[in-house]
């Protein structure tokens, strides 16, 4: 079990750097609101990182218990 949440951790962290240096990048260029742009970005970057993180987390998390499920159900038939 150790291995698969850390297959979920390692997910997440890929997921939500990507997330925030995707939403860093888009809120630089695209929409630039509040009245300091770095803040902008700053923000936005540590909002998609975590977006990012629990939807690979989740995502494994989900998987683990699917592929779990199934291999319980194929010993018992």
């Amino acid at each position: 079990m150790d291995h698969k949440i850390g297959e979920a951790l390692k997910s997440g962290l890929i997921g939500g750097m990507l997330g925030g240096a995707i939403s860093g990048l888009l809120n630089y260029f695209v929409c630039p609101f509040p009245k300091s742009l770095i803040d902008n970005v700053i923000g936005h970057s540590i909002g998609g990182f975590f977006c990012g993180f629990f939807a690979g987390l989740i995502g494994v998390l989900m998987y683990v218990k699917l592929h779990v499920e199934n291999k319980n159900r194929s010993k018992s038939e």
